[in-house]
């Protein structure tokens, strides 16, 4: 289990001590920190995966303010950080305390197997890569757009055939011209002339699908201890070594580290409901929610707007509760409505509100379910309130005329 903390960057006030589940989901209006909170969570399970795979030194980023100016650069935060910003991450393996401008790193009391996840951040720029043909020749792009860039590449370099998109869109791939498709039927255009609710899809359901099913289908880590030491030790000596560069250090240490496989995914996607239809948005978190399901230990971060986002949740929630334990035939019965591989316990979903104030309360639940009192859904209901006050005015002016 991984918990979060952040007092006083950007726009964060204050949270609580957040439970970090296997589905966190987090809303709010434009500009009030969702972003910024998913950034820092991002940047914490890179760091902690790092220290484990020995890719960096646990002093690296405690010296020189390096996780402020460096790690989190990564993100383009490091402006939000003030004297009095706090941070404080409880990981499997480790916890960062980051306080008085500086990272305090110590192990963590806990007994969980720690699983070496493969951690992919989504951001909302994500169509570009698809609206601009060979986006990957355009440069000074921000560094996770370049990541996620690269990994879209290679899935859409590693597709044998189309893959479906939703509504009967699929991607086909020219790998000779390197050329992306959207078709359906007999329809096919090139990727950078489709809708923008397709062009959105395209990166975040493929490189999601890709990146779940190969660490499925990766071989197991066979190193015995003794390799596992002899890797880490030479690991150490590059990282001791004063005459080479860090970046030439990093890239040393990464190719050493490729034969130590991750175990899970932890995906982090900013506004999947982005340019899309209510239906599609439903699809769509059902594709994500199965891809988490792939591996034991995976987990899905979200930020979103959408109220429907909130409540296909809720609904996936409670075809869990209606399916579990339950005879064959409604088993069967609510598969049709959400399908097994998309179904969500309870207990492994938080939703996260962040008021005006930048202050970030954890949702309420009943028997499970996501209270319909969120912010979204009160943002709907304030458009109701406006209609009816409308009616009242245009009955006034009636019985005056």
């Amino acid at each position: 289990m991984r918990y979060l903390e952040i007092r006083s960057l950007g726009p964060v006030t204050r949270t609580e001590l957040m439970k970090i589940t296997s589905v966190t989901v987090f809303c709010g209006r434009q500009g009030s920190g969702k972003s910024t909170i998913v950034k820092v969570l991002s940047s914490c399970i890179w760091l902690e995966k790092s220290i484990i795979k020995q890719e960096v030194s646990e002093k690296h980023y405690t010296l020189y303010k390096r996780f402020r100016n460096n790690l989190c650069a990564y993100h383009q935060i490091e402006d939000f950080f003030r004297p009095d910003t706090y941070i404080k991450y409880v990981g499997e393996a480790y916890t960062f305390e980051y306080k008085e401008e500086r990272l305090y790193i110590s192990k963590s009391r806990t007994d969980a197997e720690y699983l070496l996840p493969k951690l992919m951040y989504i951001p909302a720029e994500r169509n570009f890569m698809v609206a601009i043909e060979q986006a990957d020749k355009v440069r000074n792009l921000p560094p996770s757009l370049v990541t996620l860039q690269e990994e879209y590449l290679k899935a859409l370099g590693s597709m044998k055939e189309t893959f479906p998109l939703l509504d009967g869109f699929a991607i086909e791939y020219n790998k000779q011209n390197k050329i992306a498709y959207i078709v359906k039927d007999r329809s096919k255009v090139r990727a950078h002339k489709g809708a923008s609710g397709l062009q959105s899809l395209l990166p975040l359901l493929l490189v999601s699908h890709n990146l779940s099913t190969n660490i499925l289908d990766a071989p197991p880590t066979t190193l015995s201890a003794d390799e596992l030491a002899t890797l880490r030790k030479k690991i150490a000596r590059i990282q001791e070594d004063s005459s080479l560069s860090d970046h030439l250090k990093k890239i040393m240490i990464e190719d050493l580290s490729k034969v130590i496989t991750p175990k899970c995914m932890w995906c982090i996607v900013e506004e999947p409901e982005q340019n899309l239809y209510p239906l599609s948005q439903r699809e769509t978190l059902l594709a994500l929610l199965r891809d988490r399901q792939c591996n034991r230990g995976s987990g899905l971060v979200m930020t979103t707007h959408s109220p429907y986002i909130i409540n296909y949740l809720s609904i996936c929630v409670k075809a869990y509760q209606v399916a579990h334990d339950a005879t064959a035939d409604i088993i069967d019965k609510v598969e049709k409505i959400i399908p097994q591989d998309s179904q969500l316990a309870p207990q492994d979903l938080s939703i996260y509100e962040i008021d005006e104030e930048g202050s970030v309360q954890k949702l309420e639940t009943y028997d499970g379910i996501p209270k319909d009192s969120n912010f979204l859904n009160r943002a709907l209901a304030e458009t109701n309130d406006l209609y009816s006050d409308l009616m009242d005015i245009e009955d006034d002016a009636s019985r005056r005329s």
